[in-house]
């Protein structure tokens, strides 16, 4: 791969003046400015791609700077709010398990752990004794570790294993559980150990959004990113909880094939789904409502109906799912 040269502030902007990108908004001083003190080229020019270029295939099309900088603003918002949803997510999914794991006859708290370990592929196994190494040596964890260490009960092992773990131990306990769902017939306990399957894996959909935000990753830059898979790959709760939504059907599947979407539409969901807190949940419903706001506060995006149509989706859903009561 050829290595591209380092470009100074002044290059930064003459190159891409050259790929078509106008400076109405902010004059090339003030863009400097914003490159050498709030973002980054690389960073910046990535939401470029959700825009089409002319027929030479080498200048953008109705792009200006300040759409740039406008989505890079919108798009750490979004970071924001999938990392506090997400820690709901965790937090309310472990909550869920102890609920089960505390009322289910049979569970002592102790076997279920040693019974998951002895389930483990050895690099599997291996792989989560570092974790719980590492975690060792953390001023978190490492005083209820050592004392538990020998004979981790499971309200101590899901606070101390990362999130992906948790979430491999969830759907362990999902197939464990379902083998009890005949003795438990008329228990509360029976739906809510039938939805675990389902959650387990809209938890690694979420798991994989969630790490792009906390690595402070773009979201929202390659909105024309397909997947011919990805609909296969959705959940089908999640398809039909959108398609009552009264959505077009044309609409819904172009916008469900771009994975980013998807993974913000499965945090939406199983947050709606799984947290029991209202007052979670209004705060979280401001949240979104303020951002839905923010979205054309600045610019309206029409000329560029890919930004457009996705942004009066997410709005569409998040008026449905998070009203302001």
């Amino acid at each position: 791969m050829e290595q591209k040269p380092k470009l100074i502030y002044e290059e930064q902007i003459q190159h891409l003046a050259e790929k078509g990108i106008t400076f109405s908004e902010y004059t090339k001083e003030k863009a400097i400015h914003y490159l050498a003190q709030n973002n980054n080229l690389f960073k910046l020019s990535s939401y470029r791609k959700n825009y089409n270029k002319d027929i030479t295939g080498r200048r953008y099309l109705h792009l200006d700077f300040g759409e740039l900088v406008d989505l890079a603003i919108i798009d750490m918002y979004l970071r924001q709010l999938i990392l506090k949803m997400a820690l709901n997510i965790e937090h309310f999914a472990k909550v869920k398990l102890l609920r089960i794991a505390t009322m289910l006859p049979g569970e002592d708290g102790y076997t279920i752990i040693q019974d998951y370990l002895d389930s483990l592929p050895p690099e599997r196994l291996n792989y989560l004794a570092s974790e719980l190494s590492r975690n060792a040596k953390s001023p978190y964890c490492a005083e209820v570790y050592e004392k538990y260490k020998t004979h981790l009960p499971v309200w101590v092992f899901v606070e101390i294993i990362s999130f992906g773990s948790f979430i491999s131990f969830y759907l362990f306990c999902a197939q464990r559980w379902h083998q009890t769902l005949e003795t438990i017939a008329d228990s509360p306990l029976s739906q809510e150990i039938k939805s675990m399957p389902d959650e387990g894996y809209l938890f690694l959909s979420i798991k994989t959004i969630r790490n792009a935000a906390a690595h402070n990753n773009c979201i929202l830059n390659d909105l024309k990113e397909k997947s011919s898979s990805n609909k296969k790959k959705n959940n089908w709760k999640l398809n039909q909880a959108l398609s009552r939504l009264n959505l077009r059907r044309d609409s819904l599947r172009k916008k469900m094939s771009n994975p980013r979407i998807a993974q913000i539409m499965s945090c939406l969901y199983v947050h709606k789904m799984l947290i029991s807190s209202e007052g979670i949940h209004s705060h979280v419903a401001s949240d979104w409502h303020d951002f839905c706001i923010r979205l054309f506060q600045h610019h309206s995006f029409a000329n560029n109906l890919l930004i457009k149509s996705t942004f009066e989706f997410l709005r569409t859903v998040i008026d449905k799912w998070y009203p302001i009561e």
